[in-house]
């Protein structure tokens, strides 16, 4: 069973939650509640929920702050958002965090369960298991030593799906000079542990994307083995890391260099920012010509007529919501021009927003 937290400061608002979702009918549990962001985000880290539904006004870290962390540190998180307000800035970060549904307060139970229903559905649709990117296991006296240490990963993170060992490597040692910093007297065996199982996390990221669960079997055997120290640690995930780079670059060879699922799941995540041809190909490191020709045989359609397709249905969607304006749904889709959106949203539909805006009032 999927779990779900819920995170709402009014304890009220959770138990009405609790009574309208068809919890065994879905095959839900509730794993645990949370009164604030802070302590939210602290659960989902602790209980690893696979759906949140979150209010969007709470002190503290309130529901932008949180759905920023959560797009930002666990990306498959489905997540339902409510608010007791019509609050466009709220709509935009639901939206921008990818939440799966935005309810208005009072919630409606039916709109409830359909989003619940939907966030199980895309569950088990994805056909590997989730690994999501945690907080830092390996813990520092201060904010700024966490963020370096955190960019730092990144970085490596970084340099690992762009398949690229040197980058990875110099990542690696910055990581091990910085640490060697922060920690003179050198990490005891609990700690070099921890260090070991967050870059086993990321590396369990990224063979996860590439479905190499053989792979990611042997590496998993592979790290986590006791180590002298610091530097020793570090060497071996560099080798175990490029060593994954060598095989993922093999079966690329064995079938295709391009992945179009790979570019689909992409552009699926990022069609509503700033993208064209150019930057997806720089993002898979191909050219714009092969990547072009290569989506369009798979696909059917070229990777703009399939951003613009994504955004369009978006925007259908949105439009039938009669809170939200023509000129917000042109925002939240990616249109920032007025004029542009209405060209393109005739184009694909053959009705002007305005007509198929009246059209959702009718019905």
């Amino acid at each position: 069973m999927n779990k779900v937290l819920i995170i709402d400061d009014e304890p009220w608002a959770r138990e009405v939650i609790k009574a309208l979702g068809e919890w065994e009918r879905l095959q839900l549990f509730i794993a645990g509640e949370a009164e604030d962001g802070k302590s939210g985000l602290r659960l989902i880290h602790e209980l690893a929920p696979q759906i949140i539904i979150t209010d969007m006004r709470m002190p503290g870290v309130d529901g932008v702050e949180l759905l920023k962390q959560i797009n930002d540190q666990f990306p498959l998180l489905k997540i339902i958002v409510m608010s007791g307000y019509d609050d466009f800035i709220y709509l935009k970060q639901a939206i921008r965090s990818r939440a799966v549904e935005y309810l208005l307060k009072p919630v409606d139970p039916m709109e409830l369960n359909s989003a619940l229903q939907k966030c199980v559905e895309e569950l088990g649709a994805e056909s590997k298991p989730a690994v999501m990117l945690l907080q830092p296991l390996l813990q520092f006296s201060s904010v700024p030593e966490t963020d370096r240490y955190s960019a730092l990963k990144q970085r490596a993170l970084a340099g690992l799906f762009e398949l690229n060992k040197p980058a990875v490597l110099q990542a690696l040692g910055k990581m091990e000079r910085f640490i060697n910093e922060a920690y003179p007297e050198g990490l005891s065996g609990e700690q070099l542990e921890r260090l070991v199982a967050d870059f086993e996390a990321l590396l369990g990221h990224f063979l996860i994307q590439y479905e190499s669960d053989n792979l990611l079997l042997t590496t998993r055997q592979k790290i986590s083995v006791p180590y002298a120290g610091i530097a020793e640690a570090l060497r071996n995930i560099g080798t175990l890391w490029c060593e994954a780079i060598d095989k993922i670059e093999a079966i690329q060879k064995t079938k295709g260099s391009l992945v179009i699922a790979e570019v689909k799941n992409y552009l699926d995540c990022h069609f509503l920012d700033p993208i064209a041809l150019e930057s997806v190909a720089l993002q898979f490191y191909v050219s714009k010509e092969h990547l072009s020709r290569t989506f369009k045989a798979a696909v059917g359609e070229n990777l703009t007529e399939y951003i613009i397709r994504k955004r369009m249905e978006k925007a259908g969607e949105l439009l039938l919501q009669p809170h939200i304006s023509i000129k917000e749904v042109a925002q939240l889709t990616g249109y920032p021009e007025l004029p542009y959106f209405h060209r393109v949203f005739k184009k694909h539909f053959g009705v002007t927003p305005g007509e198929a805006k009246k059209a959702g009032k009718e019905d």
